[in-house]
């Protein structure tokens, strides 16, 4: 399927959504986010697809929301308007959490507001060391939404989040790497090789149990130990069937390398 903001290209397994207004920066609005919200479903849905990886186009991972077009809109702006835009970006960061396969932000530039929080979203961020980060909502007075306030936190700590929330400032890579906000910081010139082999890699791994793997995870924050205790049995349970399980076992006792389908 052609979009306008987005392109998508699929190959061996690897999904590459890429945001698509380098004009722009790749700035954030409601029609990208409606494009988003419709390349995720396809995604999610595809079985053949086995990890996403989410990057933006040209010299920026996102600039963050489309300041232009809100002021082009700022005399018609409502509460249904701001419901609207909020309501499908909120979307697009509901379905990075909950897809059932791995999703790599592979951030390549500056990535702000809106963008950075679809980036908390991903499991896996990787990089290019020019990049950046901030949390800019407060510069336009504004809070952060796209889950902002609930996943900073989580990654970085309720201290580091509340001094980055209110102030907006400019974080560069290495201390972005220091406190989890990515998992890996790649000199600019290795970037593309680098999250392509990291895309291949997932590829080739347990689909399957690594979806099952994120909704544990996510589980574990409102459960109780033995509320979780329970739910990874029966989950094992699940995989215990699994023709990955089987492949794993097989290729374990044969000394070889397994060939995992996600299934």
């Amino acid at each position: 399927m052609a979009y306008d903001n987005i392109l998508l290209d699929i190959n061996e397994g690897v999904a590459r959504l890429t945001l698509n207004r380098p004009d722009s920066l790749n700035s954030i609005n409601k029609h990208i986010g409606e494009e988003l919200v419709e390349a995720l479903t396809q995604l999610r849905n595809d079985e053949a697809v086995r990890v996403i990886v989410l990057t933006g186009a040209g010299r920026a991972f996102s600039s963050g929301g489309d300041i232009k077009g809100m002021l082009k809109s700022a005399s018609q702006s409502s509460a249904d308007l701001v419901t609207q835009l909020i309501g499908t970006l909120n979307g697009v960061t509901t379905m990075l959490g909950e897809m059932p396969k791995p999703v790599v932000a592979a951030i390549n530039g500056p990535c702000a507001g809106i963008a950075f929080n679809f980036a908390l979203a991903c499991d896996i961020r990787v990089a290019a060391k020019s990049s950046t980060f901030t949390q800019a909502f407060i510069n336009i007075g504004l809070i952060p939404d796209g889950g902002g306030t609930y996943l900073l936190p989580r990654v970085v700590g309720w201290s580091r989040a509340t001094e980055m929330i209110l102030t907006g400032r400019i974080i560069q890579t290495d201390e972005a790497l220091q406190v989890g906000i990515v998992h890996q910081v790649v000199e600019d010139a290795e970037f593309a090789s680098t999250v392509e082999g990291l895309a291949r890699r997932l590829a080739k791994a347990p689909t399957g149990a690594m979806g099952y793997a994120k909704q544990l995870l996510k589980a574990s924050y409102t459960n109780t130990l033995e509320a979780q205790l329970q739910l990874e049995l029966e989950t094992q349970m699940k995989l215990g069937g699994s023709h990955d399980f089987l492949e794993g076992i097989a290729a374990f006792v044969e000394k070889r390398k397994p060939n995992f389908t996600g299934k």
